[in-house]
């Protein structure tokens, strides 16, 4: 009984860095530097980015959903600017790899499918690092106006959790069918 409850844990933690992950599409990606955030307070109302309703309060942290909704308008009117069109459209694909992955990665944990777990952690890890090596090698952050936000940091650092998690689930369960 007490080798269940510890074969168990993992599957709760799993679960829980899921939910940490959707709770991270809303905390700051990027976070503006105090000085860009004394400017965009200055008159928070006033529209940052108006074709996707962003003030300069919301400006002051960016989250995925705010760059998801930026991304898919720069995707859809970049006007031939065949640059930003693909760089949007890269990480719009990116984020919704993001999203779907670790809605996958949580069904196939509570239907105890580890192998299909495992593969889903690795694309939450490939695309989280591959939209934090963009951004970056952007020069978005860090900037004179911006720099890292804790969802940064996140969802590597979740994905790795989650990984290390299914893998001894995996170990565990062998040693027990064994």
């Amino acid at each position: 009984m007490e080798k269940e409850k510890k074969f168990n844990i993992f599957k709760i933690i799993i679960v829980v860095a899921c939910v940490v992950l959707f709770i991270g599409l809303l905390l700051p990606y990027q976070a503006s530097t105090e000085e860009y955030k004394e400017h965009l307070q200055e008159n928070p109302d006033a529209m940052n980015v108006e074709e996707v309703n962003l003030t300069n309060k919301d400006a002051i942290n960016i989250s995925m959903i705010e760059n998801f909704k930026v991304y898919s308008y720069a995707m859809n009117n970049s006007e031939g600017n065949s640059w930003l069109a693909g760089e949007a459209t890269i990480n719009f694909i990116l984020i919704i790899v993001l999203i779907v992955s670790v809605i996958l990665t949580l069904i196939f944990t509570i239907a105890n499918k580890r192998i299909l777990g495992i593969i889903f952690g690795i694309l939450i890890l490939g695309s989280s690092l591959l939209m934090n090596y963009d951004i970056v090698d952007r020069g978005v952050i860090p900037s004179s106006q911006y720099t890292y936000g804790i969802a940064y940091y996140l969802y590597p650092i979740m994905a790795v959790v989650i990984l290390v998690s299914v893998v001894i689930l995996i170990v565990k369960n062998r040693k027990k069918t064994k």
